[in-house]
């Protein structure tokens, strides 16, 4: 790389002159600026700038240039300190020495930088090589800054689907599912939910001058959660506390058990599956299926839809199920009147009137509201059935029905059947070991296969005498269960109109005249029906 270009001041008798050193190749020339700037550090403003001005950029530095006419004191080499970049480097310019002038030494130099407020980052081998090359009007860097080490802005890691954006899925056939929208966020309890990586802030770096030198600000974040959420110790751990759904409000993290839908189940929500309990402001319109392990609440009007709980129905208006609706619900189910629906309860029906529909509950049935009115289909109870009313004066036909638990019945057939089998297989077991300790006794050798019996039954047999003890436990109360079963009674309050059928477990009864404030039950081989 070519050598700038520099000047010299050269004393001559009563005058003194400008040397130019023109640059070698690739190097650069230096400014009318840059040769002021220098004259004005000496205190030389008596020449004449114009004239200088036009001598650089003519380009003939054969012949000096007469910058004064008179003789100056012999200057030493000089050194010109600039600090740049908000104190990140210190540059340094030498201009030679006049010719009569001497040269600056290091520790001139180190003298120069502490004038110039340079204490910190001093490059001492740009010193040295200055030294050693004297090279004039090139910059040389003899400080440098420790720059500040930046720092990062905190960030947070959401485990699960931020996206609120439900958009229905496109069938293989072209057609669009709005059913499965996908816009609830199912939680486990337990579940991790959030991860904080807190701001790196940085390291300080040092200007030249010894001033601290700040990183970029970065952004802090904090983990921001509602109920139902656990925070580790250290704060950068968020922890669900009950299986349910999870949402992100504005950098807020909440989790429910109960997932509230603002208005209808329609193709804005499309169907809703959910580990907790459901409740919808509005209705659920045709079409559409709710499941939930919880309860099921509604508070509007559901149409010809599914509704599956693994808690308790609780539809404070009702049902119109338009024959394409149904209920089912482990726990109870109530309602303010249902239509044209198939209902299944595990638990207690209550409902101030149902009609034409399918229903079958494991407990009891009550049909005792305002109305209380039980017209057309067939209504199954395990238990009793209470009403105010059934049927109606042009005969539609009703049927209630107590019928015995099946699922009890199962119960006890299986047992048995498990119990019978294990003691036929225990005697089959007995005989062939009884044959086999004969042979031993006798001094023959076993088989191959009659080893093999010997370990499986050392197995088996106390797996089946287990099931035999666990038989003789179950069977009484299994028993006892089946003897109340289908025994219920069916209450009516008001009338029984014509068209009404009655039947207790296999015993059924035709209502063919009215009958006032009754109920029915089963005596030997007969439905009586005994006033109230």
């Amino acid at each position: 790389m070519g050598k700038n270009a520099y000047f010299q001041l050269v004393h001559k008798p009563k005058r003194t002159m400008l040397k130019v050193f023109p640059p070698s190749e690739g190097g650069e020339m230096f400014s009318v600026d840059e040769i002021q700037k220098y004259l004005d550090s000496l205190n030389i403003t008596s020449y004449d700038l114009k004239a200088l001005d036009m001598y650089l950029k003519k380009g003939e530095f054969a012949m000096e240039y007469p910058l004064l006419t008179s003789e100056i004191l012999p200057e030493s080499e000089k050194c010109s300190i600039e600090i740049l970049e908000e104190g990140r480097r210190a540059v340094a310019r030498f201009y030679p020495p006049s010719s009569d002038g001497k040269q600056m030494g290091k520790e001139e130099i180190m003298s120069d930088l502490r004038l110039a407020g340079v204490v910190y980052g001093i490059q001492k081998n740009e010193i040295d090589r200055f030294l050693e090359e004297r090279e004039y009007c090139t910059d040389y860097v003899l400080a440098q800054a420790k720059l500040p080490r930046q720092g990062q802005d905190a960030r947070i890691d959401y485990h699960f689907d931020i996206n609120v954006t439900a958009k229905p899925k496109l069938n293989e056939d072209g057609s669009v599912d709005f059913h499965h929208l996908g816009n609830i966020k199912p939680v486990e309890k337990g579940e991790k939910l959030a991860t904080l990586f807190p701001a790196d802030h940085g390291e300080a770096g040092t200007t030249v001058t010894g001033q601290p030198l700040v990183p970029n600000k970065v952004k802090d974040l904090a983990l921001r959660y509602g109920r139902n959420i656990h925070i580790t110790e250290d704060k950068r751990e968020i922890y669900s506390e009950v299986s349910g759904h999870v949402t992100l409000v504005d950098d807020l993290v909440m989790v429910s058990d109960v997932y509230e839908v603002p208005a209808n189940v329609d193709v804005s929500t499309g169907d809703i599956e959910y580990n907790g309990t459901v409740q919808v402001n509005g209705n659920v319109l045709t079409g559409y299926m709710i499941q939930a392990t919880g309860d099921i609440i509604v508070n509007g009007v559901v149409e010809g839809a599914i509704l599956i709980s693994g808690g308790n129905i609780v539809l404070k208006r009702g049902m119109q199920g338009m024959s394409k609706g149904s209920l089912t619900a482990a726990g109870n189910i109530t309602a303010k009147f249902i239509e044209n629906s198939e209902v299944r309860c595990d638990g207690t029906l209550m409902c101030d009137a149902v009609l034409h529909s399918d229903v079958e509950s494991k407990n009891d049935i009550s049909v005792l509201g305002k109305k209380g009115l039980i017209n057309g289909g067939h209504i199954r109870s395990y238990t009793n059935i209470a009403a105010t009313q059934t049927g109606s004066l042009m005969g539609t036909v009703t049927t209630l029905e107590i019928v015995s638990d099946v699922e009890v019945m199962k119960q006890y057939n299986e047992w048995q059947n498990r119990s019978q089998l294990a003691q036929k297989s225990i005697k089959t077991m007995n005989r062939v070991l009884t044959s086999i300790k004969s042979n031993l006794k006798n001094g023959r050798k076993l088989t191959e296969t009659q080893t093999e019996y010997l370990k499986l039954s050392a197995i088996l047999k106390p797996r089946m005498t287990y099931a035999i003890e666990q038989s003789e436990q179950l069977l009484p109360e299994l028993e006892a269960k089946l003897a109340t079963s289908g025994k219920g009674t069916i209450r009516i309050e008001g009338t029984v109109n014509p068209g009404t059928k009655i039947v207790i477990k296999e015993m059924s009864k035709m209502i063919s005249d009215p009958i006032s404030r009754c109920k029915f039950v089963l005596k030997g081989a007969d439905i009586k029906s005994i006033g109230i």
